[in-house]
């Protein structure tokens, strides 16, 4: 009888595995569900979320407490000052950190390449799935990233990797050419698009009208209407070649436009809040103004995903995204660089339509 009740509690216990199809099981899921806890027992996760020994780390949402994402590694890939070996279980959808990027569209199906990083990024049933490797050529692959904040904006399904062009500029309708009367939204049609209005969607705000048209400059004219002379002082980057802009964004130290590493090179913003030779408090509290301006400007109502992202040690200040497939990604970044000055920048991911 012992020996039936134990072999009956061992079903119970590893009636799902966690790995294949089922890791999936815990995006979305709050750290306090029944799921969650089974899968940290599963994968033997410390109080961190991770097990670099298999290659593994689930990353919380720092506002919701749920999960956010899971990162499955590659040999050798440091997340957050911790080297992680290559993970060896069974991955979602027969993914293997061993193919390459026909082999995954192949899989998955329809991808974009995220601007800016060496990262593919494919829909898969309501799930993302990035892909980022050391590079596009003979690269291996340093991660995978598996997210539900999946949005379709891209019919791209070639099997090679999508060249990192400009944006494609997008056709907007100008405001000041108005509707004729045969295409005029009636009233009633007015009022119902008042009444579905989120609740909870964010005022537009001095801050949030500088953010969006960053995203509108870099799809209308890939920054040339933003664009102004080449800026002459250094930057923390050493980046050659660099521009002033006619865009002010509130509590910036500068922003600036840069192509890198070459002239002719897709051109990118970034916004440079803070830099200094050493870590200071102010540093600290810099960065939980702007975690609290974005997380205020940038809410889920309107589509906006807070994570924080894996990488180098950030146990200081870790990167935060605001995803919005519609638009891009706002990062909140704090880096170091090797002389050891440190800066608080705002940093963006341009998204092709």
């Amino acid at each position: 009888m012992v020996c039936a009740c134990m072999i009956m509690l061992c079903q119970s216990v590893w009636a799902v595995n966690y790995d294949g199809n089922n890791l999936l099981l815990i995006l979305g899921q709050s750290t306090s569900s029944p799921n969650y806890k089974e899968f940290k027992t599963f994968w033997s996760l410390d109080k961190e979320g991770q097990n670099p020994a298999e290659g593994i780390k689930v990353y919380i949402n720092p506002i919701t407490d749920k999960v956010e994402s899971i990162i499955i590694t590659g040999n050798n890939t440091d997340l957050g000052g911790m080297k992680f070996k290559k993970c060896t279980a069974r991955l979602p959808h027969n993914v293997t950190l061993d193919d390459d990027t026909t082999v995954l569209v192949k899989k998955l199906g329809r991808y974009e390449k995220l601007l800016g990083r060496n990262t593919l990024k494919f829909f898969n049933h309501n799930v993302a799935f990035e892909v980022s490797f050391t590079d596009f050529t003979e690269g291996k692959i340093t991660f995978l990233k598996f997210s539900s904040d999946a949005t379709y904006h891209t019919t791209t399904v070639a099997a090679t990797p999508v060249t990192s062009n400009p944006p494609a500029p997008v056709r907007k309708d100008n405001a000041s050419e108005k509707p004729s009367q045969a295409n005029k939204p009636s009233t009633a049609n007015t009022t119902a698009q008042q009444k579905t209005k989120p609740k909870d969607a964010a005022p537009l705000t001095p801050f949030k009208r500088a953010i969006l048209d960053v995203f509108k400059a870099s799809k209308e004219s890939s920054f040339d209407s933003i664009k102004t002379d080449t800026r002459k002082e250094s930057n923390f980057w050493k980046y050659k070649y660099t521009y002033n802009t006619k865009l002010k964004i509130p509590g910036e130290k500068y922003n600036m436009i840069y192509s890198f590493p070459f002239i002719t090179s897709q051109l990118d913003f970034v916004v440079v809040l803070k830099e200094a030779d050493t870590f200071e408090k102010s540093f600290d509290d810099l960065y939980r103004d702007f975690k609290k301006q974005l997380t205020i400007n940038f809410p889920p109502a309107e589509g906006w995903i807070a994570t924080c992202l894996p990488g180098k040690d950030k146990t200081q200040l870790p990167d935060l995204e605001f995803r919005n497939d519609k638009f891009g990604a706002i990062i909140l970044d704090h880096s170091q660089n090797p002389s050891g000055r440190h800066i608080l920048y705002l940093r963006f991911l341009l998204f092709s339509d």
